[in-house]
């Protein structure tokens, strides 16, 4: 079963969201503050197609973790993200294709079993529960967990290119790019194929890994910026 964002709102409800600018959801009893406790790093490469060994374009996406937030959904990402063995099976990012574009909305990857969206799986299992919805898709550049229903998260994961917060309550939000927006902006208005969200291009995940660091804090004002963090003050 392909992993698709699952819209459950009517048009006329998405009209008055958009009517108010995308700003939905309810932010009463959040946190000031928001602490990054991990940071993850991914360098993306773009290439005619999957057999080719020459690479047109390449950047390195940095993305900020909640671990404080939703330890469980952090705990499975940075374990793929730095690889796992179990037995004859391997999880890890490194080698993944963004398999899914779907312009001015998200760009999705993470299946590391299949590639094309139909697979990948969790550390916990085939598929583990949805952790909670404190954190909103308010912006873009917001990582959320990629799902076909209620407590179906595996290793499937997107990055919103605009705001999208009629997907709160429905996906896990868990992270945020805080350098390399402007290359996500760029595989987001790349060429799919004809009626379908598959790129034309093959996008693929090099390499990935984890920054070494020290937990720090992003206020709420910082984390609706369209833009790059790390440049913030």
């Amino acid at each position: 079963m392909i992993f698709a964002l699952l819209i459950f709102l009517s048009v006329q409800q998405i009209t008055i969201i958009e009517a108010h600018g995308g700003d939905y959801a309810l932010d009463d009893g959040l946190p000031e503050k928001f602490y990054v406790t991990h940071e993850a790093w991914f360098n993306i490469s773009v290439r005619e197609n999957k057999i080719s060994s020459s690479t047109i374009k390449s950047h390195r996406i940095v993305i900020g973790l909640f671990g404080e937030i939703c330890p469980m959904t952090v705990t499975n990402f940075i374990t793929i993200t730095k690889g796992l063995r179990r037995g004859q099976s391997k999880y890890t990012y490194k080698g993944t294709p963004i398999h899914r574009i779907v312009r001015d909305f998200v760009i999705q990857t993470g299946d590391f079993t299949n590639g094309d969206g139909s697979g990948g799986k969790s550390i916990y299992g085939d598929k583990f529960i949805d952790e909670n919805f404190i954190l909103s898709h308010r912006s873009p550049g917001w990582v959320s967990m990629a799902n076909y229903g209620k407590d179906t998260n595996g290793s499937q994961w997107f990055i919103t290119l605009v705001p999208a917060r009629w997907l709160d309550g429905h996906h896990v939000v868990f992270g945020r790019v805080i350098s390399g927006m402007d290359f996500v902006y760029e595989l987001g208005e790349m060429d799919t194929f004809k009626g379908t969200s598959i790129p034309k291009k093959y996008i693929v995940i090099d390499d990935c890994g984890l920054n070494d660091m020290s937990k720090y804090e992003l206020t709420y004002e910082q984390l609706g910026s369209y833009d790059d963090l790390v440049t913030m003050s």
